[in-house]
């Protein structure tokens, strides 16, 4: 089992995890909190209303996906059944950057967003969402979306990949995914985080 915790990436089985990442109790103290038993290495309300939660877009409220684990916060990487659940029919997106759609045929829509380079007169001083312009440090911008195509499958505990845009292939590999509070983290198979914090969305996200 792999977990991600706010201190470390560790990959180790539930029994090792539990010991290696909490901090035991001791005679002295029998007060202090237990490691979780390998048994508890899953979601403390179970994974389908941690997921329902996390698309009705609740804030992480209880801590989405997270062990009782002080004071190192842990969470468990997702099964390769669950990333099946989470994802298909549901898009992953990075505000600002995109939006992709996985469908249950197992293709991936959506798009990527590209900004140009505009006058800029046409960006109003304030901000004025949805409008397809950006404003920053001088320079505005404006939103292109670019068409996504790809495919994707979980297998082996892993979201695999190969997605792309503007003409060729962006994002390929496998992942290991995790829920963290209200957003979803990919790792890398070196261990390291890809990118931002998704955002899963409900059905097809609408323009961001």
């Amino acid at each position: 089992m792999q977990n991600f915790t706010m201190k470390l990436w560790t990959v180790a089985a539930g029994a090792a995890a539990a010991t290696t990442m909490a901090v035991p109790a001791t005679a002295a103290d029998p007060n202090a909190p237990q490691a979780p038993q390998p048994s508890e290495l899953v979601y403390p309300t179970g994974f389908d209303k941690a997921l329902s939660l996390m698309l009705a877009g609740e804030g992480g409220e209880n801590g989405i996906g997270s062990h009782r684990v002080w004071p190192t916060l842990s969470f468990p990487a997702l099964t390769t059944e669950q990333i099946g659940k989470a994802l298909t029919g549901n898009t992953l997106a990075i505000p600002y950057h995109y939006a992709h759609q996985y469908s249950a045929n197992g293709k991936v829509g959506g798009y990527n967003i590209r900004y140009d380079a505009v006058d800029v007169k046409k960006c109003p001083k304030t901000e004025i969402p949805g409008d397809g312009l950006l404003l920053y440090e001088g320079v505005c911008s404006a939103q292109v979306n670019e068409p996504v195509t790809g495919s994707w499958q979980a297998e082996d505990n892993k979201l695999c990949v190969d997605i792309a845009w503007a003409g060729k292939t962006q994002i390929t590999g496998c992942y290991t995914m995790f829920f963290v509070m209200d957003s979803v983290a990919m790792v890398k198979p070196d261990g390291t985080v890809s990118g931002k914090a998704h955002a899963l969305k409900k059905g097809a996200a609408p323009d961001m």
